[in-house]
C-alpha cells in the first residue's frame, strides 16, 4: 500500500474523530471537560473527565513545534492518560523526541482501506438497519455497553443519528438491540467507527454484516474508499475487530504508534 493511501487513511479518520467530538452536546461536553483543536488535517482532542487515551489523543501534527504545543496541551488538562499518534513518515525524529519527553510506546494500531467496489456480503442470525432518529437511543446505548463505556454518555452518541454526513446502524436479535456501528462520509472517502456488539452476542456475524450495509451505503454515496482501524492483531492479543475487517475485504496501510506516558 503506498504512501498516499496511508496518509490518506490518517486525514479521514481525523476528521471524522474531530467531528464527532464537535458532536458532543454542549452541556455533556463541558462536564467532560471535552475540548478539540484542530489545524488542516491535524487534530488534539481533550476530555480530562474521561480517563481514556482514546479521548485524549493528538493525530496528523507534522512539525516539532506542532508536537510540542499538542503535548503540552495533554499535560496543561491533567488528564490521566492520552495517546500522541505520529503519521507513518515521522521517522526515527519523532521517537527520538517523544523518548526524550519521557513517552513510551505503548501500542499500535492497524489503518486499514479499501474500495467501495463490490461491498463484501456476510451471513448474521441478526437483521440490520440504519438507527436513524427513531433508534438513536438504542445505537447509542448498545455502542458504549459494547466499548464499556458509561451510559452517561449516551447523549453524545444520540447526536449522531441525524448528523450531517453520519449514518447509524443497530443490528437486532428479534426486537432487542445487540450490535452497533456508524459511518461518517465526507466527500468521496468514508471511516467506518463505532463497531460495537455485545458480549453475549459476539460470533454471530454481526459486525461483518455491519461493515458490509456500510461499505454498500457509502458506495451508494459516491465514495471511492472507505478506511477504518483497530488495535494491533498479536499472538499474544489477538484482535476479532481486525479479522472481521480482513474478511470485509480492507487492507492494511501501516500500524499507527500511540506514544504515552508511562503507566503508574
Amino acid at each position: 500500500m503506498s504512501m498516499s493511501d496511508s496518509l490518506l487513511t490518517e486525514r479521514v479518520e481525523t476528521a471524522g474523530w474531530t467531528d464527532l467530538m464537535r458532536a458532543c452536546p454542549d452541556g455533556l461536553a463541558a462536564g467532560l471537560g471535552l475540548s478539540v483543536t484542530e489545524r488542516a488535517g491535524a487534530m488534539t482532542s481533550l476530555a480530562n473527565r474521561i480517563p481514556v487515551a482514546m479521548f485524549n489523543r493528538s493525530s496528523g501534527w507534522r512539525t516539532p513545534e506542532d508536537w510540542k504545543a499538542a503535548l503540552a496541551r495533554h499535560r496543561e488538562s491533567r488528564a490521566e492518560d492520552y495517546f500522541l499518534q505520529p503519521l507513518p513518515d515521522a521517522g526515527a525524529t519523532f521517537a527520538d523526541w517523544a523518548l526524550a519527553e519521557g513517552l513510551v510506546l505503548r501500542s499500535r494500531w492497524t489503518k486499514m482501506i479499501r474500495s467501495c467496489d463490490t461491498p463484501p456480503e456476510a451471513r448474521t442470525s441478526l437483521r440490520i438497519s440504519e438507527a436513524g432518529p427513531t433508534h438513536a437511543q438504542a445505537f447509542a446505548e448498545v455502542a458504549l455497553a459494547g466499548f464499556g463505556m458509561p451510559p452517561m454518555l449516551a447523549p453524545w452518541l444520540v447526536a449522531l443519528s441525524g448528523r450531517p454526513g453520519w449514518h447509524t446502524y443497530v443490528g437486532w436479535d428479534g426486537d432487542a438491540p445487540v450490535s452497533a456501528a456508524a459511518l461518517r462520509i465526507d466527500g468521496d472517502t468514508a471511516w467506518c467507527g463505532l463497531g460495537a456488539t455485545l458480549p453475549a452476542h459476539r460470533g454471530r456475524g454481526g459486525q461483518s454484516a455491519l461493515f458490509g450495509r456500510r461499505i454498500a451505503d457509502a458506495r451508494d454515496a459516491g465514495c471511492r474508499v472507505v478506511v477504518t482501524e483497530t488495535g494491533e492483531d498479536t499472538e499474544r492479543a489477538p484482535n476479532p475487530s481486525y479479522r472481521n475487517m480482513v474478511r470485509a475485504g480492507f487492507r492494511l496501510t501501516h500500524l499507527r504508534e500511540n506514544w504515552a506516558p508511562p503507566k503508574a
